[in-house]
Formats: structure tokens, sequence, C-alpha cells
């Protein structure tokens, strides 16, 4: 069916199209197994440690705007902030560029998210710390956001 120019209506074909993501297939096999080791409880209290000790460096800058519950048990391990009169993608560029950092920013394809928040026309800079991260990282991070909002 190759020469023909729309998709197949019955099953299975109609979901089988072109070549199937082997690549894909197995990176997923192995992100299950190395998941089913380490142990799902174990991920989850590491990046809830993370995500707490960010919200705790980071809530008692002046400056810095933390969406979303600070209670680590009410969230999942992405933490969304702003800088007082500082762009989201400025911010996000600088800790990149100067402290080697990597966040996400704007409206992480989540407007309705946005208006509710209140940030529609700034966005967000988006940080999910995660297994592969330390506590240092975490302290690296918030010693970035308090060296730009004293810049």
């Amino acid at each position: 069916m190759s020469e023909q120019v729309y998709q197949p209506d019955f099953l299975p074909d109609k979901f089988e199209s072109g070549t199937p993501n082997t690549p894909g297939i197995a990176g997923l096999g192995a992100g299950v197994a190395f998941i089913r080791k380490t142990g799902i409880e174990n991920v989850q209290r590491h990046e809830q440690e993370l995500t707490g000790a960010l919200i705790q460096g980071l809530k008692d800058i002046k400056g810095v705007s933390i969406y979303g519950p600070q209670d680590i048990k009410q969230r999942t391990a992405v933490v969304s902030i702003n800088i007082e009169e500082r762009d989201c993608g400025e911010v996000s560029m600088l800790l990149d560029q100067k402290y080697g950092i990597l966040c996400r920013s704007g409206l992480h394809c989540a407007p309705l998210a946005h208006r509710t928040l209140g940030t529609l026309k700034a966005g967000a800079c988006r940080i999910s710390p995660g297994l592969f991260n330390t506590v240092e990282d975490i302290e690296k991070v918030v010693r970035a956001v308090y060296e730009i909002i004293n810049s």
C-alpha cells in the first residue's frame, strides 16, 4: 500500500503506516526497565526532595514569584517561576548561557494554564528537577536566580 496517498481504514493497518519506530520502542523498553529496577517510589522521593529544596531556596528571594502549591506532596517536580521585571525568555537565556542551567520559558503549550495563573502575557520559566539532578544542582539554580535578580 506504499503507493497510496491515503491511510487504510482497517485494523491494524490504519495505525501502522510507515516504518515502525524501532529505536523509540527500544528506548521505551529500556526506560521502563530502568524505572522498574530503580523503583518509582525512589524516583518520586528524590524528585520531591529536590523540588522541596528548590522551592525552599527560591521562596525567600525578593522578586521571585513561584506558581503552584508550595507543599511538595501537592505538586509534581515542575516549578514555574518569574523574576520581577525580567522577561522569562531573558531569564532562561541567562540561566543557560551564564550558568549552564537549562529551563523552559514561555507558555509551555498551555495557554489556558497560564491564563489561570495570570501569566498569559509574560509566560514563566519552568524548572524541572529530575532523577539525575542533585541537591548541588538545585543550590546552583538558587544562586543563579539570586545573582540574576541582583545584577
